[in-house]
């Protein structure tokens, strides 16, 4: 798949140093606190249209945040499906990288998801895993309505709060 140009992106150190106090404090309280700090502050600071997150505990049930009810609706469906970008993500710990929902790629390896994302308005998904020591314990999804991916820096930047999240709430899983 071919890049598209992306502006370069800044952020207030201000509104940077907020976003990872608010994740890091909501990490200590549990899961589900933390999933919402997390989907909050990336639509805040990334400018996407949705964010959703997924903590994948062994031995307890998923836990799901997201931004806003349609990417909440789209994860819900992508887990009774068993597909989608978020799926892959965890499974391999390793990040999706701005997957267009009209590309080829999309359409074959997540028919369903991206035929419910495409029909809520989404153009592009990109996922990153909540990585601790021991691989990921969970996802995190952005969903834009541009067809472009977001930039380098602004993933870098997800990828980030999202570790920051999974090492914040790694301890309470153990205990």
């Amino acid at each position: 798949m071919r890049g598209v140009p992306y502006e370069p992106y800044q952020v207030d150190s201000e509104r940077l140093a907020t976003a990872f106090v608010e994740v890091a404090d909501a990490a200590v309280r549990g899961g589900a606190q933390a999933l919402g700090a997390l989907v909050g502050s990336c639509v805040s600071l990334l400018g996407v249209a949705s964010a959703v997150a997924v903590l994948n505990p062994p031995a307890t049930r998923v836990e799901v945040a997201a931004s806003d009810p349609r990417g909440l609706r789209l994860e819900r469906a992508a887990l009774t499906w068993g597909e989608g970008p978020g799926l892959d993500c965890r499974s391999s710990a390793t990040a999706i990288s701005g997957v267009p929902l009209a590309h080829p790629y999309a359409r074959a390896n997540w028919p369903s998801y991206t035929a419910m994302a495409r029909s809520m308005g989404f153009a592009c998904v990109v996922a990153v895993p909540l990585r601790a020591s021991d691989g990921a314990v969970g996802s995190l999804s952005l969903l834009s309505e541009l067809s472009g991916p977001i930039g380098p820096e602004r993933l870098r930047l997800g990828q980030h709060l999202a570790d920051a999240t999974a090492l914040g709430v790694l301890p309470r899983r153990r205990a």
